[in-house]
């Protein structure tokens, strides 16, 4: 009886903090969850919908006045069977997000522009929800050739100033990034300009398959692993992505604490 006694009294300890650790929801991952892109004249744009959330680490940091820099970095490549894949596109574009801890005021920047913005989740929309980001010319791609696109967002320590830099190094709190992401990109033929009223007529042409004709103006680009597509970027508050041709990467906030 004895025996029995004790064996409940260190098993019961045990069960409820096992019962404990598996109430709590883990924390979430940063993970890519969609990415789109669209030609518009001849620039390509790019969009992107990111699961990012700071941990106790960064948000104390950032209300202490330090500059938080995410960074997110894209390349399109070309395959090659014979050899290895050709980068034909790359770029990156840095965010800066600054609290003042004076006038008790949030700001986003990126290059020369600022965005002022009400919260740090509003600020975190930004880098979430990336909109009409300018990656490139779209002549960098051939129609109708098979691409093989990759995206990332990352917290940018080399932005920090070299004691942050140091400890950042020494720990995990302060590595925070999504795994690349990879995704395909095909363009369709641009359609050929109207003939002239003038002009001898042509020569009949040959029927397209259907899977070849040219699609909209907008050429989505569908995730590898088949998440439905999307996309974010750096747009004043309560505008419209569309309002701003060759984005610079910047959203209008929309979601609340």
């Amino acid at each position: 009886m004895i025996i029995l006694r004790l064996r409940r009294v260190l098993i019961l300890p045990v069960v409820a903090l096992m019962l404990l650790w598996g109430g709590q929801a883990p924390a979430s991952e940063p993970a890519v969850q969609s990415v789109t892109v669209t030609e518009r004249g001849r620039d390509l744009l790019l969009s992107a919908d990111v699961l990012l959330d700071l941990n106790n680490q960064l948000e104390d940091a950032v209300a202490r006045g330090l500059p938080l820099y995410f960074s997110v970095e894209v390349e399109i490549r070309r395959p090659r069977w014979y050899w290895f894949d050709e980068v034909v596109l790359s770029s990156n574009q840095t965010w800066r997000i600054v609290y003042n801890p004076l006038t008790r005021q949030w700001r986003v920047h990126s290059g020369n522009l600022a965005l002022p913005v009400g919260s740090l989740v509003e600020a975190l929309s930004v880098v979430r929800h990336v909109r009409n980001w300018r990656i490139g010319d779209r002549d960098a791609l051939n129609p109708d050739t098979r691409y093989e696109g990759r995206l990332r967002v990352r917290f940018d320590i080399s932005q920090l100033s070299k004691p942050f830099q140091v400890n950042a190094l020494n720990s995990s709190d302060w590595s925070l990034a999504t795994p690349w992401t990879e995704f395909n990109v095909r363009l369709g033929k641009e359609p050929a300009p109207p003939p002239s009223s003038g002009a001898a007529p042509s020569a009949p042409m040959q029927s397209v398959p259907a899977q070849s004709a040219p699609p909209s103006p907008s050429a989505p680009i569908v995730p590898a692993n088949g998440a439905s597509a999307g996309g974010n970027g750096l747009v004043p508050p309560g505008g419209s992505p569309h309002a701003h041709p060759g984005g610079l990467g910047l959203t209008p906030p929309t979601e609340s604490q």
